[in-house]
């Protein structure tokens, strides 16, 4: 007998609750602030607020969004012009025309590609082999592969649970340091706690890295400012590779592991890459596609050359793919999480767009600019990449968090003097290293903080300390960077 799928009604009570609230409070909103403006804010922090408690997956949480946005009549189904003005009311339909999603959408089942041809895996064996011979080696051979993965997969998840994890997971048991037992110390702890923050680093050196890095892509694009994949790595790469160097060695000392040498892990290494057998024809297919994916991004974002637009990009390699018999258009079809952040991440981006639109965005920011009068902007953008950072303790989807606070916040910084470009990327980064906090920050951390090789408390002391790190290496570091190469 069939029966209805599960569904999370509980979940539903609290964004219901706050969006009617903020409804109710229409009559009573804050002057200057259109009805349009203050309804649309209403179902927006609806919106947020149940992509945390999630009735339904993230997708199915905004698709709901985007419903109530059409029945109360705040935007059609397909775009209107005003016979008067020539406006265009955007419709909900033009939501699915945004090129980010689609990018990020192709990117995922690009990266299908990697596991199904085990390409994943054999980059993992070949770094232990060169790396393997001390604990602090397979750390960096650990944190090697998530930045090479960074580039080729953009789910920091899917990185973590596809190929990271099982690999860590593999060398810790081979070295009989086992989960919720004190031969965790051994090296699983360590190694599990370097594979989450290597995660870390890769979501922020790549803004195909994970889904909030896109969404703030795509916010920034409101206010003017446009990130490529190129820029996004120009002023990334400097912050990233001393993060790459310093955090493994911090990590070694408040939390090493107690086995030092590992001579061990170049033969397992070897022997996993002999049952490989060769490199395949897939393999050499897939490498290739990526690279030469890689080269076209960066010089599309070098030359701005229209005929190489990013997302263009990511179709002519899942197009290659395809034609070349790596993967099946049922491979395509089977990536669900691409064709879900293709739903959610449009919803989002056209709620924003909306925002802005019916002019909350612009009063918000000139709201706050009042308040901050006679505050140099640097101190401004300082506070605001703090809070960034810190309030994510409240939050468990990085996402989510994104949506709520980056584009606010970046109209807030530029209304007070800071240079557009520094503080789009700083927010952005900031978007990113922010899951260094709590063991529910994102996907990673949900997956690494409950192998039960990492106690809770181990998890908030030592990512606190590195959250620190963190801050002063891209807030101060990268500020410092990207006046180098005159992004500001």
């Amino acid at each position: 007998m069939k029966t209805l799928e599960k569904v999370n009604y509980k979940g539903f009570i609290l964004p219901v609750v706050i969006g009617a609230i903020l409804w109710l409070l229409t009559p009573v909103r804050p002057g200057g602030l259109s009805v349009q403006a203050w309804e649309m804010f209403a179902i927006f922090v609806a919106t947020i607020v149940g992509c945390i408690t999630k009735p339904l997956p993230i997708g199915g949480t905004t698709l709901i969004g985007l419903i109530v946005t059409v029945l109360v009549g705040l935007a059609p189904v397909q775009n209107e012009v005003n016979p008067k003005t020539g406006a265009v009311n955007a419709g909900i339909l033009s939501a699915f025309s945004n090129s980010a999603s689609w990018l990020i959408a192709m990117a995922f089942i690009m990266a299908y590609g990697i596991s199904k041809t085990g390409l994943g895996n054999r980059i993992a064996y070949w770094m232990i082999r060169r790396f393997g011979k001390r604990s602090i080696g397979i750390a960096y051979a650990i944190t090697g592969l998530e930045i090479v993965l960074g580039a080729l997969i953009p789910s920091n998840s899917a990185r973590t649970g596809g190929v990271v994890w099982p690999v860590t997971e593999s060398i810790s048991k081979d070295y009989d340091s086992l989960p919720n037992d004190p031969s965790r110390k051994k090296i699983g702890a360590f190694l599990s706690f370097i594979a989450f923050h290597a995660n870390v680093i890769s979501t922020a050196l790549f803004i195909t890295g994970a889904a909030p890095n896109m969404v703030a892509s795509q916010m920034a694009i409101q206010k003017g400012y446009t990130m490529s994949w190129i820029s996004w790595f120009t002023a990334a790469i400097v912050p990233a590779l001393i993060a790459t160097i310093v955090i493994p060695l911090i990590i070694y000392k408040i939390f090493p592991p107690e086995i030092k040498e590992t001579p061990d892990a170049k033969n397992w290494a070897d022997e996993h890459l002999a049952e490989m057998g060769p490199v395949s024809k897939p393999e050499k297919i897939m490498s290739v596609v990526f690279l030469l994916a890689i080269i076209l991004w960066a010089l599309s974002g070098i030359f701005k050359i229209p005929q190489l637009d990013s997302t263009f990009v990511a179709f002519l390699a899942v197009g290659l793919l395809l034609i070349t018999g790596v993967l099946t258009m049922q491979d395509a079809l089977k990536q669900t999480g691409a064709w879900n952040i293709l739903i959610w991440l449009s919803i989002l981006v056209f709620m924003a767009g909306k925002l802005i639109s019916f002019g909350f965005i612009d009063w918000f920011s000139k709201t706050i600019q009042t308040g901050l009068h006679g505050i140099s902007w640097e101190i401004v953008l300082a506070v605001l990449v703090i809070l960034m950072f810190y309030t994510h303790y409240f939050f468990a989807s990085g996402t989510a968090h994104m949506t709520a606070l980056y584009l606010p916040f970046l109209s807030v910084a530029v209304a007070t003097g800071a240079p557009l470009a520094l503080s789009a990327m700083l927010l952005a980064f900031t978007g990113a290293i922010n899951a260094s906090t709590t063991h529910y920050a994102n996907g990673p951390a949900s997956i690494l903080a409950t192998t039960g090789y990492i106690k809770q408390g181990e998890w908030w002391k030592f990512n606190f300390i590195l959250g620190l790190v963190y801050l002063l290496i891209f807030g101060v570091i990268g500020t410092v960077w990207m006046k180098i190469i005159g992004m500001w």
